[in-house]
């Protein structure tokens, strides 16, 4: 082979050769832009707010009392459609982004299903109702006011606490329920620490009625497993006729 074919073979074999390598280099950039497309628009997707969500004021309630209070927050004018369980129960009307359900009272233990529908957005939340309940063994007492506090009759008790014997915690008594105040309000009685049986007794509590005057007075039993009073429940109403 002369000089100038050995020239013209070397050529064409690195022509051959840089063909592909030109192809694999311009190939890569090509397939990685559709998935740095897709990441970016299921990024934009996952950044957009709920047309609506719910929120609940407190993990749950106790039987007999106030119920809980569901807020639907929206995106929107209008009224908000509440369901319970599957059956409807409140329209509420949305004032400044917010829509508002308050469960009744009178619920069974138990847990419950709220459901919102706003147009075509849908959002659901669980509550519960715990079986508790804090009963006094007499609810009416008519006493003298010159009786002696050692003959007075004793208030006593038991606790249920979220379906469970209560072991420990305070019950706290208040004239006309009002809690306001604390220990330091005028309105505070006495206080009663809960047994490992659920049980507690007032000695002391009638002497407070005595102190009062002559006259019909109204109190209410709290019950709170911890001495910050964060949740609690409470007594029928506890009436004392106090006479000459």
């Amino acid at each position: 082979m002369n000089k100038l074919s050995r020239v013209l073979a070397t050529a064409t074999l690195a022509l051959v050769t840089a063909v592909p390598a030109a192809a694999v280099a311009t190939a890569a950039p090509a397939n990685a832009t559709p998935g740095n497309a897709t990441q970016a628009g299921a990024s934009e997707r996952a950044a957009k707010p709920k047309a609506l969500k719910l929120t609940k004021a407190k993990p749950g309630t106790h039987y007999g009392l106030a119920g809980n209070t569901i807020t639907a927050k929206v995106r929107g004018k209008g009224k908000v459609k509440f369901l319970v369980d599957g059956s409807m129960v409140k329209k509420a009307k949305i004032k400044k982004g917010k829509a508002k359900y308050t469960l009744p009272a009178d619920l069974v233990p138990g847990t419950y299903k709220v459901k919102a529908k706003y147009k075509k957005s849908k959002a659901t939340i669980k509550t519960v109702v715990w079986d508790s309940a804090l009963n006094v063994n007499l609810a009416a007492f008519e006493i003298s006011a010159s009786t002696p506090s050692y003959d007075l009759p004793e208030l006593g008790g038991t606790v249920k606490y979220k379906g469970k014997t209560a072991t420990t915690g305070y019950v706290d008594m208040y004239l006309n329920g009002n809690v306001k105040g604390g220990s330091s309000s005028t309105d505070y009685c006495c206080m009663s620490s809960v047994a490992a049986d659920g049980t507690f007794s007032f000695y002391s509590f009638l002497s407070d009625a005595q102190k009062r005057g002559v006259g019909v007075w109204t109190y209410r039993a709290f019950y709170t497993e911890t001495s910050s009073f964060a949740d609690y429940i409470y007594s029928q109403p506890i009436t004392v006729t106090v006479t000459p």
